[in-house]
């Protein structure tokens, strides 16, 4: 690199100040570093050095100089500090008197606090790209231009090597990233497609077992085992996919399953920004969806299906629609009391129910039945 300084030893200097930053990938521990180093450089009392953050922001990640914790202290734009005015000009900024700018600049008012009187701002920037500043403070009133220009020469070498380092750390999070989807993948793919079969078959058993107490306890049993295991399972996999695509991601899991072991065609759409809702939310509509499957493929005698999860301003909302032979005469949702409504639904209504959510089915006009659900969001 060549260097504006005019002295052999400054130059010496900025050479040993810089060495071994480079092995340095993550951007906090390599601006740590730099701002000891800018320290020693400059001589200066004080040394700060602060990060672009979401373009509008500064933020303060390393100093040396004073006792005072300024960890995660953060500048914005628009409080017009010295920091970002260095920016705005591409330039140094250097004030004799921080005690006149400490009303208003938040970084100002930290070197004041520790008896600083010069105080000096310098970019951090590479190819028109604000990376952030340099701030060095002195007890006297003036900064010497030889500081300035030794901190301008040091951010100029400091520049791509934060770029390289952040770089890095995006590339690790991304690697991370696809590793947590690829785990989340395994576990849709296979355990939660394993506990949704092993829910169908016990229900299956129990329906069969007319007679059998013991065997329809059994498969009850089962059954209960599995729901819990999955919404445990759906919690795991809500802690390695986004919140909220967590239940969407289990139906669309569930419904290929059921499209698959019934031969009936499956289809399930989202409408609107999938949101994360409460775990008793959640397990009732994941519930409903299940139930209203299992009733199509025990008595709808249905070719086609079609679920749609539906987040609405006020709540999420479920239908299942399917083309089969529609509800049996007499059917009541909310029969009158000793009666059962039939279809394994008395206990879904009361899950329902229990969530201030409503239910409602009914035939439709291609002849086969609708199920409809739907949640507010005030449900906890």
């Amino acid at each position: 690199m060549c260097y504006n300084v005019k002295s052999i030893e400054d130059v010496r200097s900025l050479v040993v100040a810089s060495r071994g930053l480079s092995v340095l990938t993550d951007p906090t521990s390599l601006a740590a570093k730099a701002c000891r180093r800018m320290h020693e450089l400059t001589g200066v009392d004080l040394s700060m050095i602060a990060l672009v953050h979401d373009d509008v922001n500064l933020e303060i990640i390393s100093w040396v100089g004073t006792e005072e914790n300024l960890s995660d202290t953060v500048i914005p734009r628009n409080d017009g500090g010295m920091g970002w005015r260095c920016l705005d000009r591409e330039m140094p900024v250097t004030t004799g008197d921080c005690a006149e700018l400490a009303t208003t600049d938040t970084v100002a008012a930290a070197a004041r606090r520790a008896g600083m009187q010069g105080f000096a701002a310098v970019p951090i920037m590479l190819d028109d790209h604000f990376l952030g500043v340099m701030y060095a403070g002195i007890s006297d009133t003036r900064v010497s231009p030889r500081v300035t220009l030794l901190l301008s020469e040091f951010a100029a070498s400091l520049a791509p090597l934060l770029v390289n380092a952040q770089r890095a750390q995006l590339a690790g999070e991304q690697a991370v990233e696809v590793e947590r989807q690829r785990i989340a993948q395994d576990l849709h793919d296979t355990a939660g497609q394993l506990l949704f079969k092993i829910s169908m078959s016990a229900r299956e058993l129990r329906q069969s077992a007319h007679e059998h107490e013991d065997v329809i306890d059994l498969s009850r049993t089962i059954e209960t085992d599995a729901a819990e295991a999955s919404s445990y399972l759906r919690a795991a996999m809500g802690r390695l996919l986004p919140v909220a695509t967590a239940l969407p991601v289990t139906m669309r899991r569930d419904a290929a399953i059921f499209g698959s072991r019934t031969g009936i065609a499956t289809e399930l759409a989202v409408f609107g920004t999938p949101v994360a809702g409460s775990p008793a939310r959640e397990t009732v509509l994941l519930a409903a969806m299940r139930e209203a499957l299992h009733n199509v493929a025990k008595h709808a005698g249905a070719d086609a299906v079609f679920v749609s999860l539906t987040y609405r301003p006020n709540g999420i909302g479920l239908v299942v629609v399917d083309d089969g032979k529609g509800l049996p005469p007499g059917f009541e949702l909310h029969p009158i009391p000793g009666r059962s409504a039939g279809l394994g639904l008395s206990g879904l209504s009361q899950k329902v129910a229990g969530v201030a959510g409503t239910l409602d089915i009914a035939d439709n006009d291609d002849g086969g039945a609708t199920v409809r659900v739907f949640i507010p969001w005030g449900t906890r």
